[in-house]
């Protein structure tokens, strides 16, 4: 207890004195402190995805289609993936690979089946697509843990969380609004999957800080929407059924923010750690 009788303690279960102490923000979970090798081991994962990325580009038949601006894309994608492999563990790091690749390859399948979007690879093939969003994925992940939740954090704003709940539901409640002639190819397995989604999506919401919640959101657009339109528009890797030209609404404005929050919720799952752990790393640790 303070001088003036506050009590030094727990904010909402989590964060301590001894928190602040060791330079983690009052309220949020330490972070994990990663064993030594990590950043080698993950600097590997990326290596092993940008060499499948390669391949499935050379052997579907994407290579001539991307265009410069896309290439350029991508490969700042695999400079924030490296960014990201120096700051967390080798479990969040797999987790969030497999997370995304999964969730990507089934949301791409439907996608296709529903008519909604065409790859033009050999044969149709979207392998390439699948690990291209791998990227996308994992470069939201990197500035939302190393950009957009500290400044957000700076700013102190402390909103309930269920209020990161309720602007989830509008986001979602966006999807049947602005389908337009998209509608006709959504059915069973789109609407499952995306209400798969928002209830994953709701369950974390309400554990995670809103600071957490804004910055997942706000980087799933930023990188959304140029990724989108320069692999579609100017690449003509994929192509919109009703728009060659500038991708759909709903799927930028609703659908990636519930994705990447999907994503890093259940890679924060799968490895064991909180959703509001720390972005920066703990001082001290081996490389």
């Amino acid at each position: 207890m303070t001088s003036s009788g506050r009590i030094e303690g727990s904010v909402d279960g989590i964060g301590s004195t001894a928190d602040r102490a060791s330079g983690t923000p009052e309220g949020f979970a330490a972070p994990r402190r990663r064993k030594p090798g990590e950043r080698g081991r993950n600097v590997v994962l990326v290596l092993l995805l940008f060499a499948a990325l390669l391949l499935a580009t050379y052997w579907e038949g994407y290579l001539a289609l991307i265009s410069w601006p896309f290439g350029l894309c991508l490969a700042g994608g695999f400079g924030l993936a490296i960014w990201l492999a120096m700051r967390t563990s080798t479990a969040r790091m797999a987790a969030l690979l497999l997370s995304i690749f999964f969730i990507e390859y089934a949301k791409e399948t439907i996608g296709i089946r529903s008519g909604l979007w065409v790859y033009h690879g050999i044969r149709g093939q979207y392998v390439f697509g699948v690990l291209a969003w791998v990227v996308g994925g994992v470069s939201a992940h990197a500035l939302s843990t190393g950009v957009a939740i500290p400044l957000l954090r700076r700013l102190a704003l402390n909103p309930p969380r269920w209020l990161g709940s309720l602007l989830l539901l509008g986001l979602f409640g966006l999807v049947p609004l602005t389908l337009g002639p998209y509608r006709a190819g959504t059915g069973i397995l789109f609407w499952s999957f995306y209400a798969l989604l928002l209830v994953a999506t709701l369950t974390a919401t309400l554990r995670m800080p809103f600071s957490v919640f804004g910055a997942i959101v706000v980087c799933a657009w930023v990188v959304g929407n140029p990724s989108e339109f320069l692999g579609s528009a100017s690449s003509g890797a994929w192509t919109f059924t009703h728009n060659r030209n500038y991708p759909p609404f709903f799927l930028l404005a609703s659908c990636w923010p519930l994705e990447i929050l999907a994503q890093y919720s259940l890679s924060a799952f799968l490895a064991g750690e909180p959703l509001d752990e720390k972005a920066p790393p703990a001082k001290g640790i081996s490389p």
